[in-house]
């Protein structure tokens, strides 16, 4: 059936597939069952709904709510923060801040008055080494600005940086060594400024490479080894003729320039998808019936997905990984079985409408709580009053039309264009603001005008710029530049950046589509595919087969 999102105005289809998934998950308290509603907005406006709720990579300064301790926090001074290690002690348990329901009032406003008591974790960290300023990361030593990476060394600036070393202003990328401004690779070394590339060393301003070495300018190559803009050359005359783009921040620019018009010719495959049957998406690899999910991989009966690692039968959830099953409108889950409308759920089972809670069963309306069960707003119950008491709130959020939604965006403690929601779905304030949705301002009170001039060549750049403060030319931004960064862009011999990190992520953001996808067809067979390239986009895009005949 179609229907009509209430956000954006745009119609979308809800399937019969969709209804079989949400009459298996009904919750049951006690003896009664409930229906979970059909959602009234659309896929991309879900998905912005939760992932408006994570924040990998603004910072603020904060105090610890237990000792006073200045801390760098992903949340401003509007909630309260602890350490990693003060919120796991025992000298805070989550159950002293519970309270009654009140019938009389909205479940959301209820709640949000409880997160805004219970104290939240500064950054997510695990057994990392003077990395102190950087969120979801563990195992990973001598690192800065980093977010969502595992097991990494010396990495600045970057997200999704997997078991790699030496990674600087780059995105995605798994299992290399020795990189500069690259996006979505794998098994790479020594590159700067390349992009969906796999098993290549030595290449510069490239897309798409595989098993290459020291090719520059070059896009949809395989196995080659000294190319130029796709031209075979000796090896003398490759590394006189790549000389040129290096130094000079308006020679790399004019380097980006190219690289920027040889990507929109290139043919492009129709969607990133390895080894898996029936799905639909981009960047799956060895699932089995994921319909529009992305970023998944090792999964199986799933819909609406973003970042699923080895998940089963979930709609609806974005960051989801190890094993969570039967889950709807859920961000951020380890091991979860029957959770919904939730926040970042660790090792639970049965829950709903509860955020931060670890190793529990059976909670409603909860934050903050460990290794608990049968519990509602931080109280305690016994497992009748629970289940008596449960379908009491149900009904009463029923009539509030509350029940079958997930938390007001009004609520996050970000702004929109703070959240991963920006990088999915991006938005004007304006278009922000006319959905009801939180924005944050910069303090421009802060901002500094640059009185150093960057020199143009990073020959001409003293260890003088590392006192000095940058402003971003993109959106004026203070910034500065660490030694270790100083030092890796002067063996790169490339200059000194004239963006803010964020700025520079931004810009590697854009060399991804939004996860959503589009019918059309193959620019060679003409046959229907379905691809987050929309049809007014310029690129030529394949289908599978035609691809691999062009490219191979």
């Amino acid at each position: 059936m179609t229907k009509t999102c209430t956000s954006c105005q745009q119609v979308f289809e809800f399937t019969s597939e969709e209804l079989t998934f949400l009459f298996k998950i009904r919750p049951t308290y006690g003896t009664e069952t409930f229906e979970i509603p059909q959602p009234s907005n659309c896929p991309s406006c879900r998905l912005a709904n939760r992932t408006a709720y994570r924040n990998e990579q603004y910072m603020y300064r904060n105090t610890s709510a237990i000792t006073g301790k200045p801390l760098i926090a992903l949340y401003s001074k509007d909630y309260k923060i602890v350490t990693h290690e003060e919120w796991w002690s025992e000298n805070w348990d989550g159950l002293t801040y519970g309270q009654d329901y009140d019938f009389n009032r909205p479940f959301f406003d209820q709640f949000h008055d409880l997160c805004l008591k219970i104290p939240h974790v500064n950054l997510i960290q695990l057994n990392n080494e003077n990395c102190p300023y950087t969120t979801g990361t563990a195992f990973c030593k001598n690192c800065h600005l980093i977010n969502c990476s595992e097991n990494c060394e010396d990495c600045y600036y970057g997200k999704l940086v997997q078991t790699s070393r030496d990674i600087m202003d780059s995105d995605y990328v798994y299992d290399s060594e020795l990189l500069y401004e690259c996006f979505n690779v794998k098994n790479c070394n020594n590159c700067i400024y390349t992009s969906y590339s796999q098993n290549s060393f030595d290449c510069a301003f490239s897309e798409n490479l595989k098993g290459c070495k020291n090719c520059f300018l070059c896009t949809n190559l395989n196995n080659k080894e000294y190319y130029f803009m796709n031209e075979s050359l000796s090896k003398e005359t490759y590394q006189e003729k790549i000389k040129e783009f290096f130094g000079s921040h308006n020679v790399v620019q004019k380097a980006k320039e190219i690289l920027k018009n040889l990507r929109e010719k290139r043919i492009h495959k129709y969607s990133n998808i390895v080894n898996s049957e029936n799905s639909t998406g981009d960047f799956l690899s060895n699932c089995r019936n994921c319909t529009d999910c992305y970023d998944t991989n090792d999964s199986e009966d799933c819909k609406y997905v973003n970042v699923g690692v080895n998940v089963k039968d979930i709609y609806d959830c974005s960051n989801m990984y190890l094993k969570p099953e039967l889950n709807y409108q859920v961000l951020g889950t380890i091991e979860t079985y029957n959770v919904i409308f939730s926040l970042y759920i660790f090792h639970s089972q049965n829950v709903a409408y509860s955020e931060f809670c670890f190793n529990s069963s059976n909670l409603f309306g909860c934050s903050g709580l460990r290794k608990k069960q049968y519990c509602i707003f931080n109280k305690q119950y016994t497992k009748e009053e629970y289940e008596a008491l449960v379908p009491q709130i149900i009904k009463h959020m029923q009539t509030t039309g509350e029940w079958g939604k997930f938390f007001p965006m009004n609520y996050s403690p970000f702004g929109y264009n703070e959240t991963v929601a920006q990088d999915y779905i991006p938005l004007t304030k304006a278009q922000a603001q006319a959905r009801n949705y939180n924005w944050k301002d910069p303090d421009q009170k802060d901002y500094l005008p640059q009185s150093y001039k960057t020199p143009d060549r990073i020959e001409e750049t003293t260890n003088d710029i590392l006192r000095e403060t940058l402003a971003c030319e993109s959106c004026g931004k203070n910034y500065k530049i660490i030694l270790k960064e100083l030092e890796r862009l002067r063996q790169l011999n490339l200059s000194v950046p004239h963006n803010c990190p964020d700025c520079r992520h931004a810009e590697r953001m854009l060399l991804r589509n939004p996860p959503h996808l589009f019918d059309r067809t193959c620019d060679k067979c003409a046959t229907s595919i379905q691809t987050t390239y929309s049809p007014n986009q310029p690129e030529i895009v394949y289908c599978e087969k035609c691809y691999l005949e062009a490219v191979y």
